[in-house]
């Protein structure tokens, strides 16, 4: 792999021992993807934010980092946390896991990560240009980075994204490239007048369908609010492995069908009408109508527009005594909820914000919870397992119906 003089001098250790670190590492990784050369990256977002994900292994890649007094060269934002990093005791997290949650945090300080503790970065300053090339883990914000914003990134590892972040490069090779960005496979929709619900089971259907290939969409108008697109993304990079999608007259790659194709010849088209909805819905429940113990949004966090939403939805309602209703957001989002009087609201009516974390990456699953209910598709894919209970999806209409009556129909 070439390398040019600045890099040769950061792989003999110029910058310091971090970034020589750094840099022998990519160096690898980038000989394994026989990528011809490394490529400056603009941002990174770091995905080593949370004991769940990362276990002790993960620590101890921050830490060596840190102990090398390795510093970010580009702007590096953190994936959320795994406990609310300020009513952890409150919510009733053990001390032991605190610790660890700790630990990360003071090496983030340390390597000059910014501490937004989000999976949404793209909506905390850190918004890339179309064509900038990233290195970013989260399957929730790669999507959207490369779909919406037209940026360029790879679905980095966990410790690969540190390395970028001190080195401010990455190796230069799949979604990097133009001609790995092309469609592969075209999916038409042929529902009218899509809501969020439908979008998000467009994205899980997408993602069943697509596996780690480049969807195409077909079918979709330009009026929709941009928590569509995050809902779909998320819901089709965890049914599959999707890292960039393409739709026909919207997105930044895609002003027609040809180009979004290119030179591939395109492919016959899969339906995605009431049939397919309402199936792909089923798939997504896994609880069984009757009582719920929970309501959990959030997954990727709720943005403004969609808190107001739900205050207008709970506005002089009362969730039921036996349902905890949990709205996981980053802390700028809750004082901004705060200051706008919607926090007041969804609160009066039962409901209670949870920072800087999320259902998926905390310890739910202490809670013993058997049935919750989300409008979420990467929940309602994660949680079976991660949550250990029983998922009913629907939109945030019928959360808010399930949370007052205290169970779900189905």
């Amino acid at each position: 792999m070439k390398l040019t003089t600045e890099e040769k001098e950061m792989l003999a250790g110029s910058q310091g021992p971090g970034c020589q670190l750094s840099m022998e590492i990519l160096v690898e990784v980038g000989e394994i993807f026989n990528a011809p050369y490394l490529i400056p990256v603009r941002s990174a977002h770091i995905v080593i934010s949370n004991y769940k994900n990362c276990f002790e292994a993960g620590i101890e890649i921050l830490e060596k980092f840190a102990f090398l007094q390795s510093k970010a060269s580009i702007p590096t934002t953190v994936d959320p946390a795994g406990m609310d990093l300020e009513r952890w005791k409150e919510l009733g997290t053990p001390q032991d896991y605190a610790e660890k949650e700790w630990r990360i945090g003071l090496a983030v300080k340390k390597l000059d990560f910014i501490p937004c503790w989000t999976c949404t970065p793209y909506l905390c300053g850190q918004v890339p240009k179309v064509g900038d090339h990233l290195a970013w883990t989260e399957s929730s914000a790669v999507i959207f980075a490369n779909s919406i914003l037209g940026a360029r990134t790879n679905r980095e590892t966990g410790g690969l994204d540190v390395a970028c972040a001190i080195a401010g490069r990455t190796p230069y090779h799949g979604l990097h490239l133009d001609e790995n960005r092309k469609g592969q496979v075209l999916i038409d929709v042929e529902i009218e007048n899509m809501t969020r619900e439908h979008f998000i089971t467009l994205g899980y259907f997408m993602g069943l369908q697509a596996g780690t290939k480049i969807p195409v969409i077909e079918g979709i108008g330009r009026n929709s609010p941009l928590e569509n697109y995050i809902g779909m993304g998320a819901a089709s990079a965890a049914s599959g492995g999707v890292a960039l999608y393409h739709i026909v007259g919207i997105t930044p790659e895609a002003p027609s069908l040809k180009m979004a194709f290119g030179q591939t010849p395109i492919p016959k088209p899969i339906p995605f009408g009431v049939k397919e909805l309402k199936e792909t819905k089923t798939k997504m429940c896994t609880a069984i109508p009757g009582a719920i113990d929970a309501v959990m949004v959030g997954c990727p966090h709720y943005t403004v527009a969609e808190i107001s939403e739900l205050a207008k939805l709970l506005n002089m309602q009362k969730i039921s005594p036996r349902v905890k209703f949990w709205i996981y957001t980053y802390k700028n989002n809750i004082l901004l909820a705060q200051r706008l009087g919607y926090k007041e609201i969804i609160e009066k009516a039962g409901g209670e914000f949870i920072a800087d974390t999320c259902m998926i990456v905390s310890h739910t699953e202490l809670y013993g919870f058997k049935q919750i209910m989300t409008d979420s598709g990467k929940c309602a894919h994660y949680a079976p397992t991660e949550v250990q209970a029983g998922v009913a999806f629907g939109s945030i209409e019928e959360c808010v119906k399930a949370a007052i009556i205290g169970e779900w129909r189905g």
